[in-house]
């Protein structure tokens, strides 16, 4: 199967490397998965290989001169002055290399399989995945960009590229200075300050994906309204990769349960930007329209009967208030992102359940794209807990 792979993701660069310079962000090599190969897999299973990221590296980098200096200067974009002095390091001890630029990526990710899925999907789905700037966070792995490649190849390339339109807030206190003074606070104090850097040469703030803290340090993972940066909280993220128990449900993961809650995330950026027009001034949670605040969808989404699995599993057993009759039923934003999420992960379901919003969603957010979700997997997703493990997920609080 990763033979096959490499061989389809290979062919394209015999074809066109010599020719002619490609434009950037094709989606064409992480392509739409639309069947359960993602779905059903653990985090060892379905990722592209390295020589296929060689090849895609190589595909948009052929008759590009300093594409990739330029790429690397945005993923690796940092105020913290000891992430800068890392950098100063990296580029010196690089400075012999022939692949300086890459040589520097990998020595900032510390692993060569993450720096080249990095500028990989950077390329061609315009994708920032990176460091907090916050120098003390814990860090992104290999791994946890390869569930970022699954989850991204979960969403139609349409909506991606709506997402990845979006523009730096850079005249935001100029534009709430007409607010009251505690408003004001409030909003200059919720924006993220990673959101300040990574800004592509074309004047836009690609979809960017950084570790962090959630509210409260319990958030597995949020974006912030009216933005495209998801942050992670890496220690509550990876209580969904498989093997792991999570203490309410009594379950261990047979497959990789993270590609859920990256999937509902991406939904809220697609909430944030599905009516933008790209051009626009577009601010922080006010001011804009978004799907779940439009009239004509609100009604929509309310109605909504949702399952309680499998991204919102971990919030419905810690929010006992957004479960009404067995079923998720949180806030109008959350809801949609789930809403979304259980088109792409159990659509058969949420046909049953939510025949209206199903429709809706077909027609108007996926223009006619269908999928098929955890329901066609051949293999059990979950097993219950032994009672030793059952004992000591309780103990250590998992």
């Amino acid at each position: 199967m990763m033979r096959l792979v490499c061989l389809l993701l290979c062919l394209p660069l015999l074809t066109y490397a010599d020719s002619k310079a490609e434009t950037l962000f094709q989606n064409r090599f992480f392509s739409l998965s639309q069947n359960t190969d993602l779905l059903c897999a653990t985090s060892q299973q379905e990722y592209a290989p390295i020589g296929a990221l060689a090849a895609i590296i190589e595909f948009y980098e052929a008759n590009h001169p300093g594409l990739r200096k330029q790429a690397v200067l945005v993923l690796t974009d940092h105020n913290n002055p000891e992430h800068l002095a890392d950098l100063i390091g990296f580029r010196r001890d690089c400075a012999n290399n022939q692949a300086d630029d890459l040589c520097v990526l990998e020595k900032y990710w510390g692993d060569r399989d993450a720096a080249w899925r990095a500028l990989a999907l950077f390329y061609d789905t315009k994708t920032i995945i990176k460091h907090s700037d916050d120098y003390q966070l814990p860090r992104f792995k290999a791994d946890h960009l390869r569930i970022f490649e699954k989850a991204i190849r979960k969403i139609p390339a349409f909506l991606r590229k709506s997402i990845s339109k979006a523009k730096p807030n850079d005249h935001l206190a100029q534009e709430i200075a007409n607010k009251p003074s505690a408003l004001q606070a409030l909003i200059l104090e919720a924006f993220p300050d990673d959101y300040k850097t990574s800004i592509w040469q074309d004047h836009t703030h690609p979809l960017t994906l950084v570790p962090g803290y959630g509210f409260r340090n319990q958030t597995v993972a949020q974006v912030y309204s009216g933005q495209n940066l998801i942050i992670f909280t890496i220690k509550a993220f990876d209580k969904g990769k498989e093997g792991s128990s999570y203490r309410d449900i009594d379950l261990e993961y047979l497959v990789d349960f993270r590609l859920p809650i990256v999937v509902h995330e991406i939904a809220h950026t697609i909430d944030n930007f599905h009516f933008w027009n790209g051009t626009d001034d577009l601010y922080f949670f006010y001011q804009y329209r978004k799907i779940s605040n439009a009239e004509e969808t609100e009604k929509i989404i309310a109605e909504a009967k949702l399952a309680l699995w499998p991204s919102k599993w971990f919030e419905a057993f810690e929010y006992l208030w957004e479960v009404n009759e067995g079923r998720y039923d949180g806030n109008t934003q959350e809801k949609l992102a789930e809403l979304m999420a259980q088109y792409i992960l159990i659509p058969e379901r949420l046909q049953q359940s939510a025949p209206v919003a199903y429709l809706w969603l077909r027609d108007e957010v996926f223009k006619g794209i269908e999928y098929q979700g955890y329901d066609h997997c051949n293999t059990a997703l979950t097993r219950p807990l032994k009672w030793w493990q059952d004992a000591t997920s309780k103990m250590l609080g998992r």
